[in-house]
């Protein structure tokens, strides 16, 4: 099937040309599409098996002569005051009771820092 911008249709024998035509880049986009989903999966992998024992040594950073890798601990929750619910549900008291409305905001996650050389 192709769809084109115009809702112009092709004839079935012009269809079957452009597809013999582009058949081989179609074959090979798909194949890279399909390595590249493979390595992304293994990349995460080894990403959160290499943070996981750098959490538990509590190692900081790893330099070598293949990769450098900078372990960033996560950040704390903070609570904050949703000035926007506030403001909504208390328009005149709002410069007042600020400290009655507090928002928990999640801290940012831990993760690690790649460099390959």
């Amino acid at each position: 099937m192709i769809e084109t911008l115009n809702d112009k249709p092709f004839t079935e024998k012009e269809i079957v040309a452009f597809n013999e035509q582009y058949l081989e880049q179609f074959k090979n986009l798909a194949t890279v599409v399909k390595k590249r989903k493979a390595y992304e999966d293994e990349e995460k992998k080894a990403k959160a098996a290499l943070q996981k024992v750098m959490d538990e040594y509590e190692i900081k950073s790893v330099d070598n002569e293949y990769i450098k890798i900078t372990r960033v601990a996560p950040a704390a929750d903070k609570i904050t005051v949703d000035l926007e619910k506030f403001k909504e549900n208390e328009p005149k008291e709002y410069e007042e009771l600020l400290k009655d409305y507090p928002k928990t905001v999640k801290g940012k996650a831990g993760y690690l820092t790649f460099k390959v050389k």
